[in-house]
């Protein structure tokens, strides 16, 4: 493509193994430490320190008021960074530390304290643990595009950024249960489990700070601007229309996502009464997630990431309707195949919005002139918390209370049914959609060339674009979108 000799033509060196695999380790942080999280955290506040299913979404969504201001603040502070380490890795450099001592703090309860108490100390330690996370992966999920300007090299960093966050995703579902339930299930078990998990993912970030480097951004930060000028670039945000798609493609499967892994735990202890199924189950999940990604970049690649997008969640929506014909009695080898089945549809529901972010940037270039992909990657760090933690765990959480269960154990009346409704319901419709969100995403192989096109010609000032190129532009950009240089 001519976008791809162009980026090229600037004289990127090609990325090399060492280079993309140092990248790629970051999201072991960001792919493990929420989704372990989005597993266990609920089922640890009410199943093990005994609080009532309310208080995890008021521990949840209490945070994400604040969320609201630093996640694009944090982006727009990361556009504007200098530093010896560039806008964004001084940023990952600076929380490792606390990366290590806000994930410990998460598993750390307080067994003699009252109920009122432990809720605060949950608060705070969440909002501590989301503020890091913060710091942490709006600059490193922006930092893609300043490792390099080629098309190609950018495509292949997302997939190995991918590639390692399935991983860890992987270990995430399956280890921590097993440090937990080796010491006694209990708060001992988990306390041990965030302080090894927290150093691990601390350890990880520092590849990605001495092994990368960036090309782009180091003298180039632009002069910070005060909270108005914040608020009018975040808004140019929503002026871009292949943003608002891709984004509510994100939000949808991502908040299935959360849902599911929030259940999953109780409908494997109460729904088909095999707790210990727990590794396995989640093992052969992930294991078909991570096997499925090759398929779904080769048609991202070959017919649009809308295409597999949509592909996946319709097999992602078919493993969740046949949970509902599961039960005790079933065989585990049939349990297994619904569980692998479901991770071969997520693999797709989670590998694309992110691939697709570097494209979604380069259209907000296209409408304003300016290269925001600090503040692009702090609105979708914005979106997986408000979808986590102000919308999928909050709701579940009550309904979970409304069901009969919490405070320990499931009360002797809860509803097993509705738990299997809730599981079904609360997920396909909104896969279905982000299905209809994909249908519509304007970005594709061809119109992604013609972007970029575009780009470059608005950087020479050359002659106005055909008609052509005019229509590709204004289905992509939306209405915002102006011929002008």
């Amino acid at each position: 493509m001519g976008s791809e000799s162009t980026d090229r033509g600037h004289g990127s060196p090609k990325i090399g193994l060492g280079r993309l695999v140092a990248y790629g380790m970051g999201d072991i942080y960001g792919g493990g430490a929420f989704l372990v999280i989005g597993m266990l955290l609920l089922f640890y506040l009410t199943e093990v320190v005994g609080l009532p299913p309310w208080s995890g979404a008021l521990i949840f969504g209490i945070g994400k008021v604040w969320d609201a201001v630093s996640d694009p603040l944090m982006g727009r502070i990361s556009d504007r960074t200098r530093s010896a380490f560039g806008r964004r890795r001084l940023w990952i450099l600076i929380g490792i530390l606390p990366v290590f001592g806000s994930f410990a703090l998460l598993w750390t309860a307080l067994p003699e304290a009252s109920p009122g108490i432990q809720i605060l100390y949950s608060a705070l330690a969440y909002i501590l643990f989301s503020t890091v996370f913060t710091m942490v992966m709006v600059p490193y999920s922006a930092l893609n595009a300043d490792i390099t300007p080629d098309f190609r090299d950018r495509s292949r960093l997302s997939g190995v950024r991918m590639g390692f966050s399935m991983v860890s995703a992987l270990l995430a579902g399956t280890i921590p249960k097993i440090i937990i339930d080796g010491r006694d299930g209990g708060f001992e078990g988990y306390r041990t489990m965030g302080l090894v998990f927290g150093a691990f993912y601390a350890l990880i970030l520092i590849p990605v700070v001495f092994g990368t480097r960036e090309i782009r951004g180091e003298d180039s930060a632009a002069p910070s601007g005060g909270l108005m000028d914040l608020l009018r670039s975040f808004a140019a945000l929503g002026r871009n229309r292949s943003f608002r798609l891709h984004m509510g493609m994100y939000i949808c499967a991502y908040s299935a996502m959360d849902v599911l892994m929030i259940l999953f735990a109780y409908y494997l202890t109460y729904v088909l009464k095999r707790p210990g199924l727990y590794s396995a189950a989640m093992g052969t999940l992930m294991g078909c997630e991570i096997a499925a990604l090759a398929l779904w970049v080769t048609l991202a690649n070959r017919r649009g990431k809308g295409v597999a997008f949509a592909w996946g969640l319709g097999f992602w929506s078919l493993g969740l309707v046949l949970t509902a014909f599961l039960g005790s009695g079933t065989a585990v080898a049939a349990v297994l195949a619904v569980c692998g089945l479901l991770g071969f549809g997520l693999s797709a529901g989670v590998f694309v919005p992110w691939a697709a972010l570097p494209s979604v940037t380069d259209v907000g270039e296209l409408i304003d002139g300016e290269n925001r992909a600090g503040l692009y990657a702090g609105a979708m760090t914005l979106a997986r918390k408000l979808a986590q933690g102000a919308v999928a765990v909050p709701l579940v959480g009550l309904s979970l209370g409304f069901l009969g269960f919490g405070n320990g154990a499931a009360a002797a009346g809860a509803n097993i049914t509705g738990l299997r409704v809730l599981l079904v319901a609360g997920t396909v419709p909104l896969l279905i959609l982000g299905i209809v969100f994909a249908r519509r995403f304007p970005l594709t192989p061809a119109t992604h060339a013609v972007l970029r096109d575009e780009i470059e010609r608005r950087r020479r000032s050359d002659s106005p674009p055909d008609p052509q190129v005019r229509d590709v532009c204004a289905r992509l950009a939306g209405r915002s979108w102006s011929e002008s240089a």
